[in-house]
């Protein structure tokens, strides 16, 4: 009986011995660098995800550069209709217009007005004090050093009366425009004079109890100038 002779594959132990190294260096490559390629895949993805997102971004800040816009203003008439103020609503003080309008009406009272009573004259100069600051304190002195209130009363009397609600000019300026009627002591009008101011102002909200009861508004004037409004001449008529 012949026998025939095995070959080399059908040794026991021989397949299996052969493909061990492949097998075991692939599980231990795949330990060592699996994670490595898993976090380079992730990071891959998640790059991918941002610049999706700027693209969005940009293509909706396209769109909307694009699209027309509505600025709100808030305007301000008086009971005739005349426009007293404009501004946009987003940049709208913080403090209501009529309080501006109020402090420079009484700013421009205070200041002008020349009375008989001393103590009367003494307040409006205390409360005039209260709402002056920068440029317009050197510019206030320099006015009541040719125009002392307490001299001038000793042979007239001026009376102020605010025409209409002071108007905005600009950001920060106001116009105001006021009659001066002048009479003696006897009562008597010996001068009526019409006058306007732009008065530069700036709110500094109250911070402390004195600065309430003083200027509740924080409406401050710091320059301002004044002049002369001319009267237009009458016009006649040629025969």
């Amino acid at each position: 009986m012949q026998h025939k002779p095995k070959s080399r594959s059908d040794a026991p132990g021989r397949g299996v011995s052969v493909g061990e190294p492949y097998v075991s260096g692939r599980e231990e490559w795949l330990e060592r660098y699996g994670s490595y390629i898993q976090r380079a895949r992730q990071w891959r993805m998640a790059a991918f995800g941002c610049l999706v997102i700027a693209a969005v971004a940009v293509a909706g800040n396209v769109i909307q550069a694009s699209q027309h816009k509505v600025v709100p203003y808030i305007v301000e008439v008086d009971k005739l209709g005349r426009i007293t103020a404009v501004e946009r609503a987003s940049d709208a003080s913080v403090t209501p217009t009529r309080v501006i309008q109020a402090t420079l009406s009484d700013f421009v009272i205070n200041w002008r007005s020349v009375t008989a009573d001393l103590d009367l004259q003494k307040r409006m100069l205390e409360r005039l004090s209260y709402v002056v600051t920068g440029a317009a304190k050197g510019q206030m002195r320099q006015w009541y050093e040719t125009n002392n209130p307490y001299e001038r009363a000793k042979d007239k009397l001026v009376q102020v009366y605010i025409k209409s609600v002071p108007s905005q000019v600009s950001t920060d300026s106001w116009r105001v425009e006021w009659d001066e009627i002048t009479r003696n002591h006897s009562g008597v009008q010996i001068a009526s004079e019409t006058y306007q101011a732009t008065l530069t102002i700036q709110i500094q909200p109250p911070s402390s109890d004195a600065q309430i009861i003083r200027n509740p508004g924080g409406v401050y004037v710091t320059a301002m100038s004044s002049s002369t409004v001319m009267e237009p001449a009458p016009s006649t008529s040629r025969k």
